[in-house]
């Protein structure tokens, strides 16, 4: 049966032979290309099974060319399988995605929003990164995107101390991209965080002299976040509350409670009520 002619199509290799190093293979290019030919059994049998020899297509410019048509495979394909009669190439298109290769320098950073930290947990130092400056390479088009600043992500979960790891540099190119170095060392300090109140004696400014007016309240709750690591107990001394009767709101009959001052310790503060109610005196005593 060997000894017959055969028409017949197959699958036959093709290998592209290009310069890799500057460039990067975007999307996988074809590895075969179907063709209709003829020939005896026994030579057709040598050339898909025994004396199998790559289809090599050379590309001069592979980030200028975006395909190869039929008929432009069919003189390549003909040149190279002389030994068989090509009827045509049953392939309709090669598609070939290839992009230079770049390579830029950018500086790190960390986004400390981001952060993910244990509950009441907080960033107290600024972030350290050794190198803070790498190299992207990759595909022209996606480092172009890059500015020159990339957000390195820290991949660890509910982190409750000081931080101070190697942190891989992943970009959203994937395999198409490449850092030098791979991973940097990352590092920076963590605290615990606690809300605390005292309450606080209001002191009364500006009283004119024949007034017979006073604050609803006589002290105010001060709410504050301190470092766990710094708590203590804060006297009255550490806290000052005061009120200008000059500054009464006449609409409602309120005025602003002020916090003087506070230890340096301490963020977030709230004082409650912020407002106080500005009332007879003899009103006053009747609550008493």
């Amino acid at each position: 049966a060997l000894n017959k002619s055969y028409d017949a199509r197959i699958s036959y290799p093709v290998e592209f032979i290009f310069e890799q190093d500057s460039v990067v293979v975007m999307k996988p290019l074809a590895s075969t290309v179907a063709i209709d030919v003829s020939s005896g059994g026994w030579n057709l049998l040598r050339k898909i099974t025994v004396n199998v020899t790559p289809i090599q297509i050379e590309l001069e410019n592979p980030t200028e060319i975006g395909f190869y048509t039929r008929a432009s495979l069919l003189p390549i394909v003909t040149e190279q399988l002389s030994e068989l009669k090509i009827n045509y190439v049953a392939t309709d298109t090669v598609f070939i995605d290839i992009e230079q290769r770049k390579t830029k320098q950018v500086a790190l950073k960390v986004d400390s929003l981001k952060v993910d930290l244990a509950e009441n947990h907080r960033m107290v130092s600024a972030v350290s990164i050794s190198p803070d400056t790498i190299q992207l390479i990759g595909p022209k088009s996606f480092i172009d995107s890059i500015g020159n600043t990339y957000t390195l992500g820290i991949p660890t979960r509910g982190i409750s101390s000081d931080f101070d790891r190697n942190v891989e540099v992943r970009t959203e190119g994937g395999r198409l991209t490449s850092t030098r170095p791979e991973d940097v060392r990352v590092s920076f300090k963590v605290d615990k965080f606690e809300r605390q109140s005292i309450e606080v004696p209001v002191e009364i400014q500006n009283i004119p002299a024949d007034s017979s007016l006073t604050l609803e309240h006589k002290t105010v709750q001060v709410f504050y976040t301190v470092r766990s690591s710094q708590k203590q107990d804060y006297s009255l001394d550490d806290f000052a509350v005061t009120t200008d009767m000059f500054l009464m709101d006449d609409a409602d009959s309120t005025v602003l409670a002020i916090l003087v001052y506070h230890p340096e310790e301490a963020i977030e503060i709230d004082v409650i009520p912020e407002y106080i109610h500005v009332i007879p005196s003899s009103q006053s005593n009747e609550f008493q």
